[in-house]
Formats: structure tokens, C-alpha cells, sequence
């Protein structure tokens, strides 16, 4: 029994250690609040541990929500090119304010929301108009974007 106990308290993971890893973490890339938490999970951190280092990251301004936001959104759309619902069903997932959501979502360049709207269709060209369509809302576009930006006609 007590060589059990010896064991736990060793593979116990220290905050000041899961304070360093998250920071390396948080500085390679922009992480939210979720992301370091599935970190947390797989190093075997405490809830309290979690919830502390998460703390001590936020002040130190390793994790900022509406700054993780809108990076998302720009990745999404920039380089993925997701529609708006999606970009949103991704963030909400992630669990963040809905003020900071709704701030990046207003960050789309309308510009380049449209040119990869007519860039996707294009690249659909010639094929069945409703499976366009069905790929074009799998992507997270609207049949609003698509009468908007591509005048592309859809039977609601």
C-alpha cells in the first residue's frame, strides 16, 4: 500500500511545471482556455491545478479570448475558406464569451469572404447545382452569401 501511494506522488505532475509547459504552450501558437485545459488533461493536472495556471496564463497574457478569436476567425476564413456559420459553430465550441465572438466575427473582410465564396463555386464548376449548393453549406456558407456574393440563385 504505502509503495502505492510512493508511485502517485511521483507521477503527480508539480503547477510550477504545468505553469512552464503551458506557457511553452501558449507561446508557439494563440491557445484558448480549452485548448490548454485538453493540454491539462493529458499531463494529468488537477482541476485546481487547471484552474490556477489558467489564471497565472491570463495575467501574464499567454491567453487572451478576443484576441484567440479573432485570429480564429482570420485562419478560418483566410486559409480554410470557411463560411461564417461554421467559423462561429468553431468558436462556440471552444466554449468563449459571445462578445469576443461576436467582435471577431465582425472582423471578416468582406472582400476576401467573397472572393472565396466565388473561388469554391469555381472550383465546382460544372457540376450538379444542388451539390454545389450542399458543399457550399458544408462549408459554412448561408444561401443569403451565396445569392449576396455570388449571384448564384438558390430554391430556398
Amino acid at each position: 500500500m504505502a509503495s502505492n501511494d510512493s508511485f502517485m506522488q511521483q507521477t503527480e505532475i508539480k503547477t510550477a511545471d504545468l505553469l512552464d509547459r503551458a506557457q511553452r504552450y501558449c507561446a508557439t501558437a494563440e491557445h484558448c482556455p480549452a485548448d490548454v485545459e485538453q493540454l491539462f488533461v493529458r499531463l494529468g493536472a488537477t482541476r485546481e491545478q487547471a484552474d490556477e495556471v489558467i489564471g497565472i496564463l491570463r495575467e501574464q497574457h499567454y491567453i487572451d479570448t478576443a484576441r484567440y478569436c479573432k485570429a480564429f476567425v482570420h485562419d478560418k476564413v483566410a486559409f480554410q475558406g470557411w463560411g461564417r456559420m461554421k467559423v462561429l459553430m468553431g468558436l462556440r465550441a471552444k466554449h468563449l464569451p459571445d462578445s469576443d465572438i461576436q467582435d471577431a466575427m465582425q472582423s471578416i473582410d468582406e472582400t476576401a469572404y467573397a472572393a472565396n465564396i466565388r473561388k469554391l463555386i469555381r472550383s465546382k464548376r460544372g457540376q450538379d447545382r444542388q451539390k454545389v449548393i450542399r458543399f457550399m453549406l458544408q462549408r459554412g456558407y448561408t444561401f443569403d452569401d451565396l445569392r449576396r456574393y455570388a449571384d448564384y440563385e438558390t430554391d430556398d
